[in-house]
């Protein structure tokens, strides 16, 4: 086991004695930097964080949750001043008694996956790294900068992999990064977020937000939902010729990607909400018209335009009534064709009228169950919803802007920045994460895309056609933190 430290609030192992009892060894873990990193980043210590009581509460997983079990997702704040570790490692242990499912571990039950709430603890690591914060903001989407412990979930068992690892990085000018990643099955960003909003309640010492955690989320979700839904399954159905039980699989990536971040200032966006606004009956918001303006630019800067799609994950959660507090994947797509030709006006209102209209014409969760019992839920994980679709052009643009990255505070401050960690080496290509921007000024889009289009985003006639509806240079926020060269 790690050696103990102080009142055992939590195993540690600091980087000069990581021996083989640890997670991690000091060589082992190098290799779990990055590449770009490990040339100027020195392993301070290594914990493994566990609350110290094991409720052993079995969450019983729906057919939801199990399409994610082989899915994390990483994001990264970054803080101007340090942020002491200590006081976080302390708030983390005391979080992870509150909300048991993100130090516990996953098994597969005789009929569903299920997370065991067994306190086996959430890996984190402190580095300190020979960097600016401006450094790691410009940086924050290379693969191999590592900001955040990713996951084998390729080499490490099921039973094993933790559910969330935690790295904070200590930069050179006094600066600090928090990067987290998170098993999906766990729940959707609602879900991180509110147990963010828990971490960092007992960080500063306030009184922290209600978790909901039930043991059964899909009988918990039947004395909600319908009865009826829209009849058609996130994954598509079995055609006739493919073989039973293996459902419809990630499509591969058949060529090179790119990542670009595209910032908005609030002004262009409130000017398109002015401009599109006379093709909707109903008030447009920024998610619509940023969603019909980066479809159809897309769209228009190929030399043979070819009709895409649109997919918009919906939080449901306000929708059925459900408190912000529960944990689980409560998020479903409207999945929204659009013609090869047309204006963003136009497309704007189509989408806010589907998203009106999303409870009878798009939820499908019990379609979702009907389609989980051909395939069978042991193979669920081999299947993908019919959003990811990049060789039809299925654009996904997930909406963060309303979860409140930059209202949570750790050891006395606010992110300067938030950002995603995504990389060009996605597994697939064609989906953004909207979130406010750099200081929460304005809306910054971070998307992979193949790179023919990346490349002609960051030239001046890309610049100019995704901007058209603003000046960023003159609208570009200031502040101490150089921000990332953002189209």
């Amino acid at each position: 086991m790690p050696k103990n430290c102080g009142a055992e609030k939590f195993r540690k192992v600091r980087s000069d004695h990581c021996g083989s009892g640890s997670r991690l060894t000091a060589q082992a873990y190098s290799s779990r930097i990055g590449d770009h990193m490990s040339t100027r980043a020195r392993l301070r210590e290594t914990w493994t964080i566990t609350s110290g009581r094991a409720p052993d509460t079995v969450v019983r997983c729906g057919s939801t949750d199990t399409v994610y079990v082989q899915r994390y997702v990483a994001v990264a704040f970054f803080f101007e001043r340090t942020v002491d570790e200590e006081r976080l490692a302390d708030g983390l242990r005391r979080a992870l008694d509150l909300v048991p499912v993100y130090g516990g571990r996953l098994r597969a039950g005789p009929d569903a996956l299920e997370i065991v709430c067994s306190d086996a603890g959430v890996p984190m690591t402190v580095l300190d790294v020979d960097a600016s914060l401006s450094d790691a903001v410009l940086e924050a989407t290379r693969p191999d900068w590592g900001l955040v412990d990713r996951v084998d979930v390729m080499g490490e068992p099921l039973e094993q992999r933790p559910l969330l690892t935690v790295r904070v990085c200590r930069l050179a000018d006094g600066a600090t990064t928090l990067g987290c990643t998170w098993n999906h099955t766990v729940g959707d960003m609602g879900s991180f977020m509110q147990f963010i909003r828990v971490w960092s309640a007992l960080v500063e010492g306030t009184a922290p937000p209600e978790v909901l955690v039930v043991d059964d989320r899909e009988g918990h979700l039947d004395r909600i939902l319908a009865q009826e839904g829209s009849g058609h399954p996130a994954c598509p159905p079995l055609d006739r010729g493919e073989p039973a039980g293996q459902g419809h699989r990630m499509p591969v990536v058949q060529e090179a990607n790119g990542t670009v971040q595209i910032h908005f200032a609030d002004d262009e966006v409130r000017r398109m909400r002015q401009l599109f606004g006379g093709q909707s009956p109903r008030p447009l918001s920024s998610n619509d018209v940023l969603c019909a303006h980066l479809v159809t630019a897309f769209r228009d800067m190929a030399a043979d335009p070819v009709p895409w799609n649109l997919s918009v994950p919906v939080d449901l959660r306000p929708r059925l009534g459900v408190p912000t507090g529960f944990l689980g994947n409560l998020v479903q797509s409207m999945f929204l064709p659009c013609p090869p030709t047309g204006t963003a006006d136009v497309l704007a209102a189509r989408i806010r009228s589907g998203l009106d209209d999303f409870m009878q014409s798009h939820l499908c969760m019990r379609s979702d169950r009907a389609f989980a019992g051909p395939v069978g839920r042991s193979r669920l994980h081999r299947c993908a919803p019919v959003a990811f679709d990049p060789a039809h052009r299925t654009f996904i643009m997930t909406n963060w802007t309303r979860m409140g990255v930059y209202e949570v505070a750790f050891d006395g401050q606010r992110p300067a920045v938030f950002s995603p960690v995504v990389s060009s080496r996605a597994p697939l290509s064609w989906f953004g994460f909207l979130d406010r921007g750099f200081g929460d000024a304005g809306f910054l889009l971070t998307a992979v895309v193949p790179e023919r289009l990346a490349e002609h985003l960051r030239s001046p006639e890309g610049r100019a056609a995704i901007h058209r509806y603003g000046d960023p240079a003159a609208e570009r926020p200031t502040g101490s933190v150089r921000v990332p060269d953002a189209i």
